[in-house]
């Protein structure tokens, strides 16, 4: 099954420019999107399509974003850069629509 994944975080108001921009780069790279249909997302927000293995739900892929976040700030920290994730909210949702809202 597929469903998509939708994360805001906020990093520590002390964090830097660069280790922000570094966080994001590295969670693209563990295929979330921080743009749909060609327009960036809002600040801290990022999207993945996932899909569940044989035995997994919901709960599972929730679990995995969790692990993607913390293991993209140990990266990012890991580079010699400060950073701190405070919070995340993650939702996991299958059936139904999502869009990005630009309003003019």
């Amino acid at each position: 099954m597929s469903f998509i994944a939708t994360v805001s975080y906020e990093l520590s108001k002390d964090t830097p420019d660069e280790s922000r921009k570094l966080f994001r780069a590295e969670l693209v790279g563990r295929r979330y999107f921080d743009r749909h249909e060609g327009k960036r997302m809002p600040e801290s927000t990022v999207w993945a399509r996932m899909t569940t293995k044989e035995g997994e739900n919901v709960t599972h892929l929730r679990a995995q974003c969790e692990k993607d976040l913390t293991q993209a700030a140990a990266a990012v920290a890991g580079m010699g850069r400060p950073i701190r994730l405070v919070r995340a909210w993650i939702q996991v949702s299958g059936a139904g629509t999502f869009g990005l809202v630009t309003p003019d």
